[in-house]
């Protein structure tokens, strides 16, 4: 009696594992599935992202490049101005700077 019965639960035993497999392999099979979904969305959303900055340089680029020039030229011409109108000013903070530049420095 007790051999039939561990028959019997040998025989559960490899439906189970044979279902369990099946189950395994439907599920491989939908992870493979999904995760080339994801990566082909991933993948869309970049393609996307770059488009829009393309497009973003294409309108914005020139008129940036402009006025980083533009900003450029008013401060230099500001920093003349500023040294031909205060010498004495501009000698102060020069001086100023190095000495806090030389402190910092040294204590390291």
């Amino acid at each position: 009696m007790r051999n039939s019965a561990a028959q019997y639960d040998g025989k559960e035993l490899s439906q189970q594992i044979a279902l369990m497999r099946t189950q395994l392999d439907e599920l491989a099979h939908t992870v493979n599935g999904t995760k080339n979904t994801l990566v082909g969305r991933g993948e869309q959303v970049v393609e996307d992202a770059l488009h829009s900055a393309r497009e973003l340089l294409a309108k914005y680029g020139d008129s940036a490049k402009t006025m980083a020039k533009d900003a450029k030229d008013k401060a230099g011409e500001s920093l003349i101005h500023q040294t031909e109108e205060h010498p004495f000013t501009t000698v102060a903070a020069m001086i100023g700077i190095g000495f806090l530049a030389g402190w910092l420095c040294r204590r390291r």
